[in-house]
């Protein structure tokens, strides 16, 4: 009799399991899903980097009429054949439906099918993976146990880089801070109170409602479509036209390139300067309003031609600062990302920053959330060794200690808010959030300049366009490396080798 029950009870729990079964295999195939999907987006990353260094390549030997060009052109045009027959076959493998119906994809005029990109306008990360059904169950149809077995296997399955990336994934509109703060909205009763956030924690936490993947899809396409719309208005991008044999050829920007690396470039304002040596640096992909947004590559390349523009020009007694305005954040609106460079004598560099810390203090309104000022010079602070024990230390240990470097300008402002910036050197300088766009001038910092080298308002409100070809552009460039022997601190020339 007890065997036989014993048998029952073994029958009833393996019984009560096997509705677990399916759901973990489900979720097994979920992962191993993701996981191709994400060394798929791996490998297209990998692919785009290749594929600028070629483009960056072809390019340069356009600009200095190299009698490379040609083979360079050539191994662009495989290069894109390939990368681009792989991304179809890969699309149409996943997304065959989809692909079939047109739906979910931006479409050319040619009526092809158009690969959307893993990012969006601010780039973020795009979300278009289907949801699973368990996710569009309403809450309140689950009962306690299904919603405690359903949070500790989601803790359980998901990694710390998983989290990380879900977190990249909902930035912006969907981030879980906005959540948060339109559910506390909608609390009439809420304290700033950890008592009161803990007992009303789950209601505090509840997400909005998912997107299907088709809205998903969609909200993509019309993203696709703006930015798409930004770039061929832009003069600042490299724009890539098709010819009539179907061959593909990168055609420069507006603005007399004088050096060109894999991701910045350098270039001349295509309007009147202010003075002799005023030049821009600008990201070669389209980064929409603020500089904070290129990686640490382009950053890399940004603080390169910074130092040897301050070399170049100390070389001819003369300092240097750079300015960024950003007025706006919204993709649509927010100009190609640009950091001028002006030179001024070397007895009139050391007055800029109390001629800009004084125009700071005026600028935009009296009463402000923000400090004045914002401080972005790096800061470094000594620490203390972690082996006290003199008989370990050498006598110049003092010297050798490691050091932490805060502050700077990419850890002290922010990229979602628009902003005005300063550098006396490549270290930082002085920053400023603009709270109201309307009394905040987009040449503020050139009309300081102005007022340090005594200019008329004619050069720094609205000077004139110049109307070049592009023969006179490259004429302009060359001209300009010659008169500041930009050649011998061209560190771009180290790219070629």
């Amino acid at each position: 009799m007890d065997n036989n029950r014993n048998i029952h009870g073994r029958g009833r729990r393996n019984r009560s399991r096997s509705p677990e079964q399916p759901s973990r295999s489900g979720h097994k195939d979920r992962s191993d899903l993701a996981r191709h999907q994400r060394n798929k987006a791996d490998s297209v990353q990998s692919f785009s980097v290749d594929l600028n260094k070629l483009r960056a390549k072809v390019m340069k030997a356009r600009l200095t009429k190299s009698s490379e060009l040609p083979e360079l052109e050539r191994q662009l045009a495989a290069a894109m054949d390939g990368g681009g027959s792989a991304a179809t076959s890969s699309s149409a493998t996943s997304h065959k439906s989809q692909s079939s119906s047109g739906k979910g994809t931006g479409e050319s005029g040619s009526g092809g099918v158009v690969i959307l990109p893993r990012v969006d306008s601010h780039g973020r990360l795009l979300k278009l993976g289907a949801t699973s059904e368990s996710k569009h169950q309403s809450p309140t149809a689950r009962t306690k146990k299904e919603k405690a077995r359903i949070s500790e296997s989601e803790a359980e399955s998901i990694s710390i880089a998983q989290m990380a990336r879900m977190e990249r994934e909902t930035e912006g509109d969907n981030s879980m801070d906005r959540s948060l703060a339109a559910q506390i909205m909608k609390d009439a009763k809420f304290t700033n109170d950890l008592e009161y956030i803990d007992d009303n924690s789950e209601r505090l936490s509840k997400q909005r409602q998912e997107q299907t993947s088709e809205q998903l899809k969609q909200a993509a396409v019309r993203d696709y479509r703006v930015m798409e719309s930004v770039l061929g208005h832009c003069d600042m991008c490299f724009r890539q036209s098709e010819q009539a044999d179907g061959s593909s050829v990168l055609t420069p920007p507006e603005y007399p390139t004088v050096a060109l690396g894999n991701r910045v470039y350098l270039a001349l304002p295509n309007r009147e300067p202010m003075c002799d040596g005023h030049c821009i640096i600008a990201p070669i992909e389209h980064v929409a309003g603020s500089s904070l947004k290129c990686d640490d590559d382009a950053w890399d390349e940004i603080g390169n031609f910074m130092k040897c523009l301050m070399h170049m020009f100390a070389a001819k007694g003369q300092g240097v600062i750079f300015l960024e305005t950003v007025m706006s954040t919204t993709p649509s609106k927010a100009q190609h990302c640009t950091i001028e460079c002006i030179p001024m004598p070397m007895a009139k560099s050391g007055d800029a920053p109390a001629y800009f810390k004084e125009g700071l203090l005026a600028a935009d309104d009296e009463w402000s959330q923000h400090r004045k000022i914002i401080d972005t010079m790096v800061k470094t602070q000594a620490v203390a060794p972690a082996n006290d024990n003199v008989r370990d230390q050498d006598a110049n240990h003092a010297q050798k200690r490691d050091a932490i470097r805060r502050g700077g300008f990419r850890n002290t402002m922010s990229a979602k808010l628009p902003y005005f910036h300063v550098w006396f050197n490549p270290h930082g300088g002085m920053g400023h959030v603009i709270e109201n766009t309307d009394r905040f001038q987009p040449w503020f910092g050139r009309e300081v300049v102005a007022g340090i080298l005594d200019l008329p308002p004619t050069v720094y409100r609205k000077p004139r366009k110049l109307k070049e070809s592009h023969n006179q552009r490259c004429d302009r460039a060359e001209e300009w490396k010659k008169q500041f022997g930009w050649d011998l601190f061209d560190w771009t020339k180290a790219l070629a080798e």
